[in-house]
């Protein structure tokens, strides 16, 4: 460091000396400081050092009183104490004597007081220096006295001018007019501005370090949060022109950000804006530790969005073809391809063709590596990001990159590359450049020799194409490969493969003769499945898809119902929590109930069940009380859940014939939503009609009797 650069050699054994003139004014604890310093620096000498309490007491002391008076002593101070945090086994030693919290007063007085430097020689309204009535005035040594020992004389010149110029600097933009400058002298106070600043960047650059070290203990960050280290860092971040100092800031900002309240405390002072003109340095090193953050801040969803508003997106994207930047780059990337808006930004450039050439020449260059995810995994995952956006698809499958894909992905048996492939095939413009690869895809899946994730993928892929639209003679592919029979012994695997079998059986199910014959041969399996795996909702949403496929077809329908048990679980689900396997267990069982069968009158009852539900309980709960009395009639006061399943629902008004024993059921679910309102209403009827005859039915003729005679005393 330039303030020790003109102080001579100093030895251990004269540390007592150094120590005295700690006590003695500002010229000579600057030369003091600059001594110890230099023992500081040799890190055999610091456990000499941090045993010398006395040597320790005097340094904390004058920093703690003299830190406004001199930046040199400042940086001296700060700098031993910055040797120290080097070394964990001596951090107990700043902690101590508090040298981390009296660290960040300086950087918060220097921060503030340049900026009100930088106002006055701007020519904007002056300001007066921060708590300036409690601070002297300038930093003009003080009338210089020998020391009490040892002897310095050609340093004492050297030391003597340089602190005579900086401190000459201060004072001269302290103490300028308020009044308009010429250019000359404007000039001068910018020259001076620049020189003080270099040496408060020094003072500024070993506080932040220091503080660096010592932020490991979890403790001690907690307590600099508290004292807003982050508005300091960020603060001084506007030092543009210190290269060094803006990667020791970055790099402090990087590990405070994997805290949530370091993060929050970024966000709202701005982090984004003031990072984003550092990514165009010509620091490698700074645009590296930049991109660090960067990537720490994109776990925050509204942080990803702010960089998406600062236009961030480019610049990330031409960091992909630099080799220094490409593994941040691509994984910043991809957690921004999270948002489906963002997904459509990358289709503004070529940005998409770029990734997927890129892939493809890199595709197995690091797919398994034990370190973490390698550039190409990033890569990988960022493309199958990006292939649920239709517009992005279609680039990556064009000119012919599909085949290539597909090429790659079967001769690696590269699951992740299948997924991307897997994507693409869910478009629709994507799904015609499929029809040739039918038949390498149901290999795969029939095959048996392909890993568990592979076969997923490739059963997946096979139920997009599989469509009645696709010009692909479903039946055909499905006998030629033993589809229904993979598709039977798969259900019986585990649940991602259970899953799959059961997307499959729903594709296949869209042709009629494939529905026939999976009907017959794996209906059975299906609703075996479905038994199993009750509690997952997606396969059973997907096993019922399946269903309302087949019965759209008479001969499977037929088959279904006849010799399965689809109905029952049918009916079981019509009251399930979710609303998309309630709407889809309604559309089946409509056309179940328009079939010449026996199930057609227990769906009507089950029906009713369900949407009178709460009444029935409240009738049965007052049948159990035998609150009715005694009933003449051979049928119970009130009906029963078991009475209503096992005979036919008759009532006496006419409103109630049509809608318990009309048996044109629709497919349409506003004919059910309607009848439902109109079995709604007559159960609020028919409360009211037992609420009626429970109130006659107390009434006697002894009532009447007196109510007569009430009568005719009142005539």
């Amino acid at each position: 460091m330039s303030p020790v650069e003109s102080v001579p050699v100093a030895v251990l054994g004269h540390v007592d000396d150094y120590v005295e003139l700690l006590y003695d004014d500002i010229p000579e604890k600057i030369k003091g400081s600059a001594l110890i310093l230099q023992l500081a620096r040799n890190p055999d000498n610091l456990i000499e050092l941090a045993r010398n309490e006395a040597l320790l007491s005097a340094l904390s002391r004058v920093l703690r009183e003299e830190w406004k008076r001199s930046i040199e002593l400042s940086t001296n101070i700060v700098y031993t104490f910055f040797c120290f945090s080097t070394y964990v086994e001596f951090h107990s030693v700043i902690i101590q004597y508090k040298i981390g919290s009296l660290c960040m007063d300086v950087i918060d007085y220097e921060l503030k007081r340049y900026d009100q430097w930088k106002e006055k020689v701007e020519g904007k309204k002056p300001v007066l220096t921060p708590d300036k009535n409690e601070l002297p005035k300038s930093r003009i040594p003080e009338p210089k006295r020998r020391p009490k020992s040892g002897t310095w004389a050609v340093a004492d010149v050297n030391i003597q001018k340089t602190r005579s110029v900086v401190s000459s600097y201060h004072e001269d933009l302290c103490n300028a007019s308020d009044e308009f400058l010429s250019k000359n002298d404007e000039e001068q106070m910018k020259r001076k501005l620049k020189t003080l600043s270099k040496r408060q960047e020094q003072l500024l650059r070993v506080a932040f370090y220091m503080l660096l070290n010592i932020a490991d203990n979890v403790k001690v960050e907690e307590k600099m949060h508290k004292k807003d280290v982050v508005g300091l860092l960020i603060g001084a971040m506007e030092r543009h022109s210190n290269i060094d100092l803006l990667i020791l800031i970055v790099s402090f900002l990087q590990k405070l950000s994997i805290f949530v309240e370091n993060k929050n405390a970024m966000a709202t002072k701005g982090i984004i804006e003031k990072l984003a003109p550092l990514l165009d340095s010509p620091n490698a090193d700074l645009i590296n530790v930049t991109l660090k953050l960067l990537f720490n801040l994109t776990f925050d969803t509204k942080l990803r969005n702010k960089m998406v508003k600062v236009n961030l997106l480019p610049k990330l994207i031409q960091f992909t073809s630099d080799d220094k930047h490409i593994n941040l780059a691509m994984k910043i990337l991809y957690h921004l391809s999270l948002d489906d808006r963002v997904k459509v930004m990358f289709t503004q450039s070529d940005c998409v063709k770029l990734l997927t050439d890129m892939l493809l020449l890199n595709v197995n260059s690091e797919v398994s590596c034990e370190g973490g995810p390698g550039t190409t995994d990033v890569l990988l995952a960022l493309c199958v990001n990006l292939a649920w956006s239709e517009r992005a698809a279609q680039q990556m499958a064009a000119e012919g990159r599909l085949r290539e894909l597909l090429a790659r992905a079967f001769r690696h048996r590269n699951a992740m590359l299948m997924k991307l492939v897997r994507n693409l095939s869910h478009h629709v413009q994507n799904k015609p450049l499929f029809v040739e690869f039918v038949g390498d895809i149901a290999d795969a899946v029939t095959g048996g020799n392909a890993p568990e994730e592979f076969v997923i993928e490739c059963m997946g892929t096979l139920s997009n194409i599989l469509t009645v639209n696709n010009n692909i003679d479903i039946f055909a592919v499905a006998e030629r490969y033993s589809l229904v029979a993979c598709v039977l012994r798969l259900l019986d695997g585990d649940a991602e493969l259970a899953l799959e079998a059961a997307v499959a059986a729903g594709a296949l199910a869209a042709d009629e003769r494939a529905a026939a014959a999976l009907a017959a041969r794996a209906g059975g399996a299906l609703v075996a499945a479905l038994r199993r795996r009750q509690a997952d909702d997606e396969h059973v949403l997907q096993t019922v898809f399946a269903f309302r496929q087949l019965l759209s077809h008479p001969r499977a329908a037929h088959c279904l119902v006849t010799r399965t048990e689809a109905p029952a679980y049918l009916i079981d689900l019509m009251q399930d929590k979710n609303a998309e396997i309630r709407k889809m267990c309604d559309s089946c069982l409509d056309i179940i109930s328009q079939m010449q069968n026996d199930w057609a009158a227990r769906i009507k009852v089950e029906r009713f069940r369900c949407h009178n539900g709460q009444w029935l309980s409240v009738v049965e709960t007052l049948g159990a009380e035998g609150g009715a009395g005694d009933a003449p009639d051979d049928l119970p006061p009130y009906l029963s859940a078991a009475y209503l399943t096992t005979h036919r629902l008759t009532t006496t008004s006419s409103d109630s014939q049509i809608s318990l024993n009309d048996d044109s059921d629709s497919f349409s679910g506003e004919v059910d939503f309607n009848r439902a309102n109109s079995r709604n209403t007559q159960d609020g009827q028919s409360d009211e009609l037992l609420g009626l005859s429970d109130s006659l039915s107390g009434k006697t003729s002894e009532d009447e009797t007196l109510f007569t005679k009430s009568l005719n005393v009142f005539a």
